[in-house]
């Protein structure tokens, strides 16, 4: 019976993939947990009488106690966000404003990336257990010369504990900078900076690559990306869910760079390339947009946009005429393992790397997009091609082995035609142009649903079929 449709019942008896906490919190402790006395000053302070509440899976099972006490308080019913567009560590502004919300509470993990600012937020971390007293004493046995800089990093879900932290530590580690999360968008002091959602500022005259750097946290998306984008004298971690010792975390960087080297060889040798939006709330991914769109047409090669939330392999495998993604969205989001796609997915900093002609290859790994754009720390201008020509051009490519000749920039002057218009490029010659898409589109055996406008007569709509697929009520041979 389900050879040629789903089972309805898989579909309501489905279990979501939840790798993390699924335990519920006692009701007596919601408040402390999830911080609503601080919420509901929050709310008042701002005037706020529509909220929106957003919980990661992990956290959905707690959403309903928390609405409820926060809904009694407040004196107005908020609403909750469980399975957000993209991301679920990034604010979601977009489905907020679906409600008309006036402002947003984030609970559970955030990555911190800075938002368009649309709506007021506020962030609501975890509080994960950490023996702090465990802690000091491994910081205490590995880091033992009290003279060296060091770069306290730290996931969100241990924030309530630094403090304590610190407070054992400093007074024997006069050169220890402590970061702080950027929750909120302020102008930063001179010699400050933000990475990956961290504020921190070095010691006068000190470089990073002096520090001993040291986090906090799990093995995860958030370690990998401090080890990729910030180049300390070296790098321990400490798991306080896990081994509960401070270990050297020895970067394997080197399979992981040359699988991306290769990705970039595949962006050189693409002709058409997707921008894959995985974001709408992060600041200024329109303009992410635009820089790789220049980018491409640089180098001759066509560009097509594509917003469809959560990228998977389904999804993407449904444009088979592009030969490279490139995905915007935030650091924890931005590194894909791509081998499952049918076609590679890389990141704009790639991209950059593939076709910026002044762009080198460095050892700062670039995941946040906004650092790439005018006036960011790590803007680079695009190359001059008008006067290269194409032999100047001409590279060997390491993925196919042929020659890559970049293609002829088109003058200012010559009018270029939308897909399947004659244009004239000679006196005596003419010619059609046809996008990459359609000319992929033409050369399939099906193109879809075809119109066959003229070629049948025009009828009068009537009462098509009714019912569930399976039975409807107008087969004959259902009818009893």
């Amino acid at each position: 019976m389900f050879a040629f449709s789903s089972n309805e019942s898989a579909v309501l008896e489905r279990k979501a993939d939840i790798t993390e906490r699924t335990i519920q919190t006692n009701v007596r402790d919601i408040k402390y947990y999830y911080e609503l006395d601080r919420c509901t000053e929050w709310a008042k302070k701002n005037g706020l009488s529509k909220i929106c509440l957003q919980f990661p899976d992990a956290l959905l099972l707690d959403s309903v106690g928390v609405a409820l006490c926060l809904g009694k308080i407040l004196g107005s019913k908020p609403f909750i966000l469980g399975d957000t567009s993209y991301g679920s560590c990034c604010v979601d502004e977009v489905a907020a404003e679906h409600v008309n919300a006036d402002g947003i509470i984030h609970f559970g993990h955030a990555c911190l990336t800075p938002t368009n600012d649309r709506l007021p937020k506020l962030y609501v971390f975890e509080k994960l257990p950490v023996d702090c007293h465990e802690f000091v004493c491994c910081f205490r046995n590995v880091l033992k010369c009290k003279t060296a800089k060091i770069l306290l990093l730290y996931d969100v879900c241990y924030q309530h504990a630094i403090d304590s932290i610190v407070e054992n530590i400093a007074p024997d580690f006069p050169n220890m900078v402590v970061s702080e999360l950027a929750t909120s968008v302020r102008n930063l002091g001179a010699d400050e900076e933000t990475k990956l959602g961290r504020n921190f500022k070095l010691l006068n005259g000190s470089k990073l690559e002096e520090y001993s750097i040291v986090f906090i946290g799990q093995d995860g998306p958030i370690l990998s990306n401090i080890a990729l984008t910030l180049h300390g004298r070296d790098l321990y971690w400490y798991d306080p869910s896990g081994t509960k010792q401070l270990e050297r975390y020895s970067v394997q960087n080197n399979k992981f760079l040359m699988k991306r080297m290769h990705l970039i060889e595949r962006v050189k040798d693409a002709k058409t390339l997707g921008i894959v939006v995985g974001t709408l709330g992060v600041s200024n991914y329109l303009g992410a947009v635009d820089r790789l769109k220049e980018l491409a047409k640089q180098r001759g090669k066509k560009i097509y946009i594509i917003a469809v939330g959560k990228p998977n392999v389904t999804k993407l495998a449904n444009f088979p005429e592009i030969d490279a993604f490139v995905l915007i969205a935030c650091p924890e989001n931005s590194l894909l393992n791509s081998k499952e796609f049918y076609r590679p997915i890389v990141t704009p900093y790639e991209v950059e790397l593939a076709c910026n002609s002044n762009r080198e290859w460095s050892q700062n790994y670039v995941l946040e997009f906004q650092h790439l754009l005018p006036g960011g720390n790590h803007y680079q201008e695009l190359g001059n091609t008008h006067d290269i020509t194409a032999e100047d051009t001409a590279d060997i490519s390491l993925v196919t082995g042929q020659v890559r000749v970049m293609p002829e920039r088109e003058s200012s002057g010559d009018v270029v035609p939308t897909s399947g218009v004659v244009a004239l490029k000679d006196d005596l010659v003419v010619s059609t142009n046809m996008a990459t898409g359609s000319e992929f589109l033409s050369k399939r055996s099906w193109r879809g649903l075809e119109q066959n406008l003229g070629e049948e007569d025009a009828v009068l709509a009537s009462k098509g079929r009714s019912g569930v697929p399976q039975n409807y009520d107008t087969d004959l041979d259902t009818i009893s």
